[in-house]
């Protein structure tokens, strides 16, 4: 990249920030973790909404320059080298500073870009750091887990009151450690599921227990893991002031986020867990479960490359793989490891070779399975991004009465255009 202008860039954007607030009160909510971060941003953000004006965006804005832009809701130019467009950005930046409307931001940072957030961190000085959840990915340039866990611990603790999931039994060993930090999740914490049901539409219906209270909701949820960003929002919310009905109400209304563990119609009356966004071997994993866990006719999985896996790429690939043989009636692989480890997992696991199927290109997947899928199939998508872009078969996969520029990620024509040059299209 272009390092001066892009630094040029955030320093302008960073000092735009600065000017609002100086100029307004703000409630910022920083929420950080390597999985999850997203689907948590939107959940605090709509369950917070019912009672505040709320300003946070459902794209993955978590860089020097996409958070600056995450507190005014605008987007990069599609050329981010063009002066004209920058131009007309700052401008209306300056525009909605005079006006600003909101009086909570929730944030999404990014837990391996450590040195950009704390620079950001340094004045906008949230009041609630989140941590969603640890997990082995950009392990290529985090190095280890432990890495992963001290650079989460480090962005939240810059809030003054840290919310963590306490699930992940290495992340609340530390989390629990800093000043002021307050956990979900687990049984031993005041906000909790339990009692845990999967409905026939798919979605799950759970009580929430809130202290000595409880309150039973229908989520629209598929997964279970998806539930996490629902007590992220509800202990974020807590913290807030607002009432258990209130919070439980909200919950029953958070739609899942495109591309991210969400239950949508396919082709001929089948079903699909589009979960493309992006993936590691514990989301993998997960998403399997929950493809074992719905009824189905037949179970398909489409799992795509692991990028950025390091040292653990072989292994992790190869855990899926074995989960994917005890989960899925059919297997397909794009991506070189995928082809390799996975498929090697899946073997090992039992699954035969019949059942697994090899592609080049996520349209040659969709295509493929067009042809095929019938009414009770159930699809899982689940991949990373570059080099992969499975959410291109769940376009061509999509039930045609949806669009998928409301349904899909990445279906700007300027991603349109690198998925097509990546593929050599």
């Amino acid at each position: 990249m272009k390092k001066l202008p892009k630094k040029l860039i955030a320093l302008r954007l960073a000092k735009k920030v600065r000017q609002l607030l100086d100029s307004k009160t703000l409630t910022v909510i920083a929420v950080t973790g390597s999985i999850g971060k997203t689907s948590a941003k939107v959940a605090i953000g709509q369950l917070l909404s019912s009672a505040h004006q709320v300003q946070f965006s459902e794209d993955s804005y978590n860089t020097d320059i996409g958070l600056p832009l995450s507190f005014f809701g605008l987007k990069a130019p599609t050329n981010l080298w063009d002066p004209v467009a920058w131009h007309r950005i700052l401008q209306k930046i300056n525009s909605i500073i005079k006006n600003y409307p909101y009086d909570i931001i929730v944030l999404e940072m990014a837990d391996d870009e450590l040195e950009d957030m704390m620079k950001l961190l340094a004045f906008i000085k949230p009041s609630y750091g989140v941590i969603t959840g640890v997990a082995r990915v950009h392990m290529d340039r985090m190095g280890s887990i432990e890495k992963v866990i001290h650079d989460n611990c480090m962005i939240a603790s810059q809030a003054k009151t840290v919310i963590y999931n306490g699930e992940f039994e290495s992340l609340a060993k530390q989390a629990s450690k800093i000043k002021n930090s307050v956990a979900y999740g687990t049984q031993r914490d005041s906000i909790r599921f339990g009692n845990i049901v999967r409905l026939k539409s798919g979605n799950l219906q759970a009580t929430l227990y809130f202290g000595k209270q409880s309150h039973k909701i229908t989520t629209k949820m598929v997964g279970v893991q998806s539930l996490s960003s629902l007590l992220a929002a509800a202990s974020v919310a807590s913290q807030l002031g607002m009432e258990v009905k209130d919070i439980a109400k909200g919950l029953a209304k958070i739609e899942g986020v495109n591309g991210r563990m969400r239950l949508i119609k396919g082709v001929n009356g089948s079903s699909i867990i589009d979960d493309s966004y992006n993936s590691s071997p514990v989301a993998a994993i997960a998403a399997l479960g929950v493809l074992g866990d719905i009824n189905a006719k037949k179970r398909i999985a489409i799992l795509g490359n692991m990028n950025e896996l390091g040292e653990y790429a072989r292994k992790g690939h190869y855990q899926v793989g074995k989960v994917a043989a005890a989960k899925a009636d059919m297997l397909i692989v794009i991506g070189r490891d995928a082809e390799i480890n996975i498929v090697e997992g899946a073997k090992a696991g039992g699954m035969d070779s019949d059942n697994i199927k090899m592609f080049k290109t996520p349209y040659e997947v969709g295509h493929f399975l067009k042809r095929i899928l019938a009414k009770g199939d159930v699809v899982l998508v689940k991949g990373s991004q570059n080099g992969v872009f499975l959410e291109e078969a769940v376009r061509i996969l999509l039930d045609p009465s949806l669009n998928p520029k409301d349904f899909v990620v990445r279906q700007s024509k300027s991603w349109q255009r690198k998925k097509r040059k990546a593929f050599g299209l």
